[in-house]
């Protein structure tokens, strides 16, 4: 499974680990685990990004995709950063 228009070059879109916080509930309330990542935008051109998804691992087309949402298209031009959150609640 892929994104619809998964960037697969060298533009710093790619693919990639993201840094993983695990917040414990406490008092009622349900933990949550976030998953980010900030994309760099390194090829030189403007792309436009308009979703983004949640893979178990990094090489295109081989991992399977946990989630995927789409929104209204943001244009990269060269050095323009995005960072993207997943946020899953824990419990009930």
């Amino acid at each position: 499974i892929r994104l619809g228009n998964e960037t697969k070059t060298t533009t710093g879109l790619t693919r990639t680990e993201g840094s993983v916080t695990w917040t414990n509930g406490t008092g009622g309330t349900a933990a949550s685990v976030q998953v980010s990542n900030t994309f760099t935008m390194q090829s030189g051109n403007t792309h436009t990004i308009s979703e983004s998804g949640l893979f178990n691992g990094t090489t295109f087309n081989t991992a399977g995709m946990l989630a995927r949402q789409t929104f209204s298209g943001v244009a990269l031009s060269d050095g323009d950063s995005i960072t993207v959150t997943w946020t899953f609640t824990v419990g009930d």
